[in-house]
């Protein structure tokens, strides 16, 4: 295989078992072995190996000995002190966006809006259906749900005309926060689904106000916020 077929593959594989891990089928503390997972994704132990690494970097699993490794379970301080600093980031973007979106990043910024909306409203009714909804269906309506909120908030960090914050807060987002955001996944409930709505709404007008300060405060009380129902689920489960 080529090398650019070969990280295609890991790619893949990384993303199967990120969407596993947010559908709850992997959680956290459960034990992934290579040899298992190659025969479930009919694959040799390297992609195999080179993806979990990949999500070790990521904070999402801790590689153990003999080929194994452990989904993770963060702390409470670890989510909160992440989250301190993300809020803190996500704040001074939302600020930053609010005197420097045009027009059309205001529309692309309702878009992304309505999507998560959707997203959300999908992932509720899936879990208010219990039956009839396959293991598929229930990872690609979590995954949804993650994606459009990472649409939501980059758009307003690309907004925020400031590249290197911009980057910063991709890889927060792509790495221990979007870990911990997809081991989370399965303790959404609706009052949960409803509150994240709400709070992308008020960023949102905010926003369409051209308000620096109202957008900062909203957006940090609802990275804190989220940080808490995080850090209180990891807790309890």
């Amino acid at each position: 295989m080529s090398t650019a077929g070969s990280a295609k593959l890991i790619d893949e594989i990384v993303e199967r078992i990120r969407a596993k891990i947010i559908s709850g089928e992997f959680a956290p503390g459960d034990r992934l072995k290579q040899e298992v997972l190659a025969e479930e994704f009919s694959v040799s132990r390297t992609p195999i190996r080179e993806a979990l690494s990949r999500l070790e970097a990521q904070g999402i699993i801790v590689q153990e000995q003999r080929r194994s490794a452990v989904v993770s379970k963060p702390s409470s301080r670890d989510i909160g002190e992440m989250y301190q600093i993300r809020a803190e980031l996500e704040g001074l973007a939302a600020q930053l966006a609010a005197r420097w979106i045009t027009d059309d990043e205001l529309g692309e910024l309702r878009r992304a809006h309505d999507k998560f909306v959707s997203a959300v409203t999908a992932l509720g009714d899936g879990r208010r259906a219990k039956t009839g909804v396959d293991r598929d269906l229930r990872e690609q309506l979590a995954a949804s749900w993650i994606e459009t909120n990472a649409e939501f908030h980059s758009t307003i960090a690309r907004a925020s005309k400031n590249r290197n914050l911009e980057r910063m807060l991709r890889e927060i987002r792509s790495g221990y926060t979007r870990g911990i955001m997809s081991s989370s996944a399965g303790g959404m409930d609706r009052f949960r689904m409803e509150a994240n709505i709400r709070h992308h709404e008020a960023i949102l007008s905010a926003m369409e106000r051209r308000d620096p300060i109202r957008s900062r405060k909203m957006m940090v009380e609802h990275i804190l916020e989220s940080g808490q129902f995080i850090a209180a689920w990891f807790e309890s489960s």
